[in-house]
């Protein structure tokens, strides 16, 4: 049987002030902004044990942090003279963290993280932040 490879994918996102959605896998890994009107990002492709659906929106240096958000990146325009700030927005409810891979030394683990106030996007990327640091340091993921 095939040994199932990675497979990194190239997604966009629109310089519009909108949240824009994609389900993804693991990542993003990287960010650049090629074109004016919208930043990419590189993330790994979903597969069935680690798709999530993830939002982005991208403000400039100077303008405030949409409530629920968080940064994830930045990028600078193709001309050098503006700087982009990618942020992540919050999806109400749960957040379901998966180790990608698993064999029978390490079995996959699936990590919920519920994060209770959305309305403080520095509350939000610290409970989150916290979890994962938790689930790390205990060997979960």
């Amino acid at each position: 049987m095939p040994i199932p490879t990675d497979v990194i994918h190239r997604y966009e996102i629109p310089i519009d002030d909108q949240p824009h959605r994609f389900t993804i896998g693991r990542g993003p890994l990287y960010f650049a902004c090629r074109q004016g009107d919208r930043v990419e990002f590189w993330a790994y492709a979903p597969t069935e044990s680690s798709a999530m659906d993830r939002e982005f929106t991208i403000i400039g240096t100077g303008q405030p942090l949409p409530l629920g958000t968080w940064h994830v990146g930045t990028v600078l325009s193709p001309s050098g003279n503006l700087v982009w700030h990618i942020l992540e927005v919050a999806q109400p409810g749960q957040w379901l963290i998966r180790q990608d891979s698993g064999s029978a030394e390490a079995p996959k683990v699936a990590t919920t993280v519920t994060v209770h106030n959305w309305d403080d996007s520095a509350q939000v990327g610290a409970e989150i932040a916290r979890s994962l640091r938790r689930q790390r340091r205990d060997g979960g993921i």
